[in-house]
């Protein structure tokens, strides 16, 4: 076997373009691999003097980082601002931002649903009723229990056959309405409620009643957030802000909150950071070489990885970016190298300099360098990472971040099935955009499916006298199912929007979830619902912040829908009479 400069075996079968050809890979001749393996060179001292006369001995620019110092600072998270912020001059409501919070259940929780039946007895308010009992008969308060179970009791839902009311029924007297109990106490312990402790053990029930009020009102989103949510827009929009700038998410969807979901407004005065200040960060860290599963090996005696074979890597003569990427792995893999820098969440990472020492001993420095402007462009080039002004004022310069945003996302969010599920669908036949419930939540707060009423009978059509095959009947419109919520276009000073209509002969159009409940949902922007859709959804999560604590919320996740649908609608139709 011999080393030979092979081409890469990539070839475009309609242009014959082969998109690299600079990797050097052995090429079997005579089906024994044991010679080329051992890389046999007939004239070192050649090689070692060309090595001489390129300067390669002396360690110019060679040399392997050894130990580097990465000299940095971190501007934390401040403030934020649910919602858009309002026009210039008008006030800023910020919320503070306390370290260690995690952004998305700010942005997204929202209020628990009150339970249909209005009863006030969902199945968390069981498990949190059930968990106070279980903390207070650990400390011997059987009687407390018992009077909290007599005062307030759980409200059934009549006759209701359904399985949760059957539940209900079956908790009469065993344990009680916790959104009740928690009002109760809301400011104070009742003086019923503290003759009936036990007086050795008063303050340790106490101090439980207490924690177990605070966790409630959390946990059932009685202290939400200001919303975030944008109506007309179907999406969140917020801000957050350091100590000297501020970053705006106007088209958030839901889900995972990224760097890419900001963009800088270098405009924005930042709010009043009393009491913060950046963090210098100094870290000394070893460099180690950029690697990728099935990456090019630095050695040439060792074996790659079998599964990844760069050298057939397919481009056609429009997958540029494809074909960069493998000219890079293959030329210049061994260039680049990784410095990892911890840094806190929640903030702007700057780095200053870079300090390291090299295998020659040799100390290099690099210092911190603002971005090149190429001559006649109105920004810097686009990079990886790079935070900037979404829309800059005419003839002045795109605005960039300087550092890397590191938002203080979860690491990983639990999420439940979704307790509702809305679809925004557009009917060209009918001239409408369509809200279709699917699922919403039951009176347990599980999810369930949405019934759709049956079909009426057609109205029958008396002929009189007259032969009924003679005798033409009128509707005025065909049946649409009640789930399916008709939204009409207008035109307005703000564009084409979207208004919330009803359906003529709509036995109940009222909406059996959520988000058609509300009454800001009445007008939608129209752009907003593109051909493809929209789906909303009401996904229950939960996640973990810094200090291992749980954080539960209901946050909404917007992606696109599967094309248009067809409602059947039609207007105006005649039909023979039925028997």
């Amino acid at each position: 076997m011999a080393s030979v400069f092979r081409p890469a075996t990539a070839v475009s079968a309609v242009t014959g373009i082969v998109p690299f050809a600079t990797r050097i890979e052995p090429n079997p001749v005579s089906g024994d691999p044991e010679v080329g393996l051992m890389a046999q060179v007939w004239d070192p001292l050649w090689m070692l003097g060309r090595q001489w006369q390129f300067g390669e001995f002396a360690g110019e620019d060679t040399g392997t980082p050894l130990a580097v110092t990465v000299s940095a600072e971190f501007d934390p998270i401040t403030a934020w601002h649910p919602g858009p912020l309002p026009e210039e001059g008008e006030s800023r409501d910020w919320q503070a931002w306390r370290a260690g919070d995690l952004l998305e259940p700010h942005v997204e929780a929202e209020a628990s649903d009150p339970p249909p039946d209005g009863s006030g007895h969902t199945r968390f308010a069981v498990v949190a009723a059930w968990a106070l009992q279980d903390v207070l008969a650990e400390l011997g308060e059987a009687t407390a229990v018992a009077r909290i179970v007599q005062r307030f009791p759980v409200t059934t839902v009549g006759d209701d056959a359904s399985d949760w009311a059957q539940t209900q029924r079956m908790l009469v007297g065993r344990t009680f309405d916790a959104q009740a109990f928690a009002t109760a106490i809301a400011r104070s312990h009742p003086a019923w409620l503290t003759a009936a402790l036990r007086r050795e053990g008063r303050e340790a029930a106490r101090a439980a009643i207490d924690e177990w009020r605070a966790w409630f009102a959390e946990e059932s989103g009685a202290e939400a957030a200001p919303s975030s949510w944008v109506d007309r827009r179907l999406e969140y929009g917020f801000s957050v802000a350091t100590t000297a700038q501020v970053l705006s998410a106007p088209e958030y969807g839901g889900g995972t909150v990224g760097w890419s979901s900001f963009d800088l407004l270098p405009r924005e005065n930042a709010p009043d950071a009393a009491g913060h200040a950046p963090e210098p960060i100094t870290r000394n860290v070893l460099a180690s070489r950029l690697e990728f599963p099935g990456s090019p090996v630095s050695r040439f005696w060792e074996f790659e990885d079998a599964a990844v074979s760069l050298g057939a890597v397919y481009a056609d003569p429009d997958e540029l970016a494809r074909v960069l990427v493998v000219e890079a792995a293959i030329v210049t893999g061994d260039d680049w190298l990784v410095l990892p820098v911890d840094t806190p969440p929640g903030g702007v990472l700057r780095v200053h300099g870079v300090r390291w020492v090299d295998t020659f001993g040799s100390l290099w420095e690099l210092t911190e360098q603002p971005t090149p402007v190429p001559a006649g462009a109105a920004a810097a080039p686009w990079r990886m990472f790079t935070t900037t002004e979404a829309a800059p004022e005419p003839g002045a310069p795109r605005g960039e971040l300087e550092g890397l945003f590191v938002p203080p996302a979860a690491a990983a969010v639990f999420e439940g099935p979704p307790i509702e599920d809305v679809r925004f669908l557009r009917d060209e036949t009918a001239n409408l955009v369509w809200a279709i419930e699917q699922t919403v939540p039951a009176v347990s707060g599980d999810p369930a499916p949405v019934k759709a009423g049956a079909m009426p009978p057609p109205r029958p059509i008396n002929p009189g006298d007259a032969p009924a095959e003679k005798v033409l009947g009128y509707e005025l419109q065909t049946f649409v199912p009640d789930n399916w919520h008709p939204y009409v276009a207008q035109v307005s000073e703000d564009g084409v929007l979207l208004r919330r209509a009803r359906m003529a002969d709509a036995v109940d159009g009222a909406a059996k979830g959520r988000l058609l409940a509300e009454d800001a949902q009445e007008v939608l922007i129209a752009a907003e619902v593109p051909r493809q859709g929209v789906r909303i959804q009401r996904i229950p999560r939960a996640a973990r912040r810094a200090d291992g604590t749980w954080s539960v919320w209901i946050g909404r996740l917007v992606t696109p829908a599967f094309g248009e649908g067809e409602s059947g609608l039609q207007f105006d139709r005649t039909r023979r009479p039925t028997g």
